[in-house]
């Protein structure tokens, strides 16, 4: 199903995903195509894409990197 990136990581907040780009635009969120793998796992996303020799996909965490109540100091 095509929806822009946007869509897609409100769709699998806070998983991992592997998105294919069908339809570029300038701003990055609104770049348009289809998921095509989600988990909470990074390390088993990647295993999937690599079971279906997918290479070239853009993945993306879908969701606050930083857990709410958490603070990071760099």
């Amino acid at each position: 199903m095509k929806q822009t990136l946007e869509q897609a990581k409100k769709s699998y907040s806070g998983e991992w995903i592997a998105f294919i780009v069908k339809e570029e635009k300038e701003a990055v969120d609104k770049l348009e195509g289809e998921v095509i793998e989600h988990d909470k796992s990074r390390r088993e996303l990647h295993k999937r894409l690599r079971e279906r020799n997918i290479e070239k996909a853009y993945v993306t965490f879908a969701g606050p990197l930083i857990k709410p109540g958490y603070s990071v100091m760099f």
